[in-house]
């Protein structure tokens, strides 16, 4: 048990210098900022703007509710636990490697990639060794309290007017709402049981929650070097750590926290859709 937190230590240090390093490097490399979207067009963001939600809502989450019962994971089987664990972070590293050696990113072959490893092949290694199990509590908080940090966490991503807005596009609004909809089951839904329910749970039990939580966010970082990379591998690393590691430790955190599923899957589907959403509905170019 002690080896495993002093394990846990190092990780959360190793997490926290690699993200600070990632912010030094993207704040020189790209001093206004830069797209956090492969669409194309996509705006530059500024830094604060990107990392403001994230912040807000990481805080909002751990004061709301002010005395709230913990929900740690508890390992069932040390064997068990430790074999899932192996299987999930080969799957984390399977993918985008997959992703980028076949150059998918963009692709439609990209979301059938993605469901049939973060997904299938998940899913069936959870099946197969179990070994953790969550200590949850009871409680109206576990809903009001992850209601109310959306809320403010969507007006300040989405709704605040320091948002850019999206450029206009000529697009086939039938194919467009089709692939909004497979995007919000493969990531909004598919990420967010591989990430925090299954992976995040299990390293909790094995590390420690913040180590857990952090080591998630930055493997669910590396995921988008398939689908975000440019090809300057250093300033992809840094740039993803900071854009969707912020985002992944956000949403790890509220995982922690609430253990409320339906809630991390609607803040994803949130920061994957909002903007498809706004052009189905926005007056035509």
């Amino acid at each position: 048990m002690r080896t495993h937190h002093r394990l846990g230590r190092a990780i959360l240090l190793a997490c926290g210098a690699l993200g600070a390093m990632s912010l030094v490097t993207v704040l020189i490399a790209f001093p206004n900022g830069a797209p956090v979207s492969r669409d194309p067009g996509a705006p530059a963001i500024p830094w604060w703007v990107t990392l403001l939600p994230a912040a807000v809502g990481i805080l909002l989450t751990l004061v709301l509710p002010a005395r709230a019962a913990p929900q740690p994971a508890i390992g069932t089987s040390p064997a068990r636990l430790a074999s899932s664990i192996w299987a999930l972070v080969a799957i984390a590293a399977l993918f985008p490697a997959l992703v980028l050696a076949l150059d998918l990113g963009g692709s439609p072959e990209y979301l059938l990639m993605k469901f049939l490893v973060i997904t299938v092949a998940a899913a069936v290694v959870v099946a197969v060794t179990k070994g953790v199990r969550i200590d949850r509590a009871s409680g109206p908080w576990r809903w009001w309290a992850p209601a109310l940090v959306i809320v403010v966490w969507t007006v300040l991503s989405q709704v605040a007017p320091w948002n850019p807005a999206l450029p206009a596009m000529d697009i086939d609004p039938v194919y467009f709402a089709v692939a909004a909809l497979l995007t919000a089951l493969t990531a909004g839904v598919g990420e967010e049981l591989f990430y925090r329910r299954w992976l995040q749970t299990r390293l909790e039990a094995a590390l420690g929650a913040w180590p857990g939580i952090a080591l998630t966010a930055l493997l669910f970082a590396l995921m988008h070097l398939g689908s975000h990379g440019s090809g300057e591998v250093v300033l992809d690393i840094a740039r993803v750590i900071v854009a969707q590691g912020s985002f992944g430790l956000f949403v790890g955190i509220m995982w922690w926290r609430y253990r409320n599923l339906i809630a991390i899957i609607v803040v994803h589907i949130i920061v994957n859709g909002w903007g498809a959403v706004a052009l189905l509905l926005g007056p035509s170019a």
